[in-house]
């Protein structure tokens, strides 16, 4: 993918995606290098282990500890290994050995099976409607090792995000669904506060327009997109969704049925193309957005600012 492409509403398959762009430095190929062992892979996990088995974060196990734990030939061969994982996976303390912060990530993706063949699973028909074709016929299904959610009648992929295999452990196919609505949320949350959902770093937030997105007012057409300065990690969800978050919003939206955080994105699809929901973007630069909810009479209008922060208005003017 390019770079402005995104994981979770894609722009054009409308969702979210990671890119990595720039070249490693010596110290980084270093690290890296430093997992091509079965070895060293077998001391982290065993760190890792002792510490799920005891329940304490941060355990620290002696050299000979951690050796006995390790299925290596001799000690030289041992000490080896582990010297060539102090510093950017495990720390060394006048106590023992315990993971960094790294090092606990690298087992953490070991156990989710991360590096292991992403699953399949048949389509399952989810509630909502198309931002495309205003269609109630949507789909979950698994394309190309991501979740998507497209339109069967009009064959318009709403939503794509990246499926790791332990998404998938020990739920149906209609639970994934579930499990990734919950997901989007999560990660518009962290994107709120200025956090990047995969690395924690800072993030830069802007409004992209989309062309050719012939829609029931301004859904679909603009998405909110957020990017991480330091890992380069994309998203884009509709323009709507910092409003649905406003309190009012959520309190209204909650008294007719579509709790915020208990209503998958997709579901909000149907909202937002209804007459119940009205987008008007006056501006991108600067930003100028204005939506009014009206359900069953409720009604309530806000507009988002340059900042995308949301406040409540008396109406929707013309102007």
């Amino acid at each position: 993918m390019g770079q402005d492409d995104a994981d979770g509403i894609d722009p054009d398959a409308d969702t979210v995606d990671a890119t990595r762009t720039s070249r490693p430095a010596d110290e980084q190929a270093d690290a890296l290098a430093a997992l091509g062992n079965e070895h060293r892979l077998a001391i982290l996990l065993a760190l890792g282990d002792r510490e799920s088995a005891t329940r304490t974060n941060g355990l620290e196990l002696t050299f000979s500890e951690l050796y006995d734990a390790v299925p290596v030939e001799s000690t030289s061969q041992f000490s080896y290994h582990l010297s060539q994982l102090v510093g950017p996976f495990v720390a060394e303390t006048g106590e023992g050995y315990h993971l960094t912060y790294p090092g606990d990530k690298i087992v953490r993706a070991v156990r989710s099976g991360l590096y292991e063949t992403t699953p399949s699973f048949d389509p399952v028909p989810i509630p909502g409607a198309c931002v495309g074709c205003g269609e109630s016929d949507l789909q979950a299904r698994l394309d190309d090792e991501r979740f998507v959610v497209r339109c069967r009648a009009c064959d318009r992929a709403l939503l794509s995000d990246s499926f790791p295999r332990s998404q998938a452990s020990e739920r149906s196919p209609a639970e994934v669904a579930e499990s990734f609505g919950y997901r989007i949320w999560s990660t518009y949350l962290l994107i709120r506060g200025d956090v990047c959902p995969e690395c924690y770093g800072r993030v830069e937030r802007r409004v992209d327009a989309h062309e050719g997105h012939e829609t029931p007012g301004d859904a679909g057409r603009y998405t909110f997109a957020a990017v991480c300065r330091t890992c380069d990690f994309t998203i884009h969800l509709p323009i709507e969704v910092p409003a649905v978050f406003h309190p009012r919003a959520g309190a209204l939206l909650d008294e007719h049925g579509f709790a915020p955080l208990d209503t998958p994105l997709w579901e909000l699809f149907e909202l937002f193309v209804s007459g119940a929901w009205t987008t008007d973007v006056r501006s991108t630069d600067p930003l100028d957005a204005r939506f009014e909810i009206d359900l069953d009479g409720d009604a309530l209008a806000l507009a988002m600012d340059e900042s995308f922060g949301v406040t409540p208005v008396d109406r929707l003017d013309p102007s």
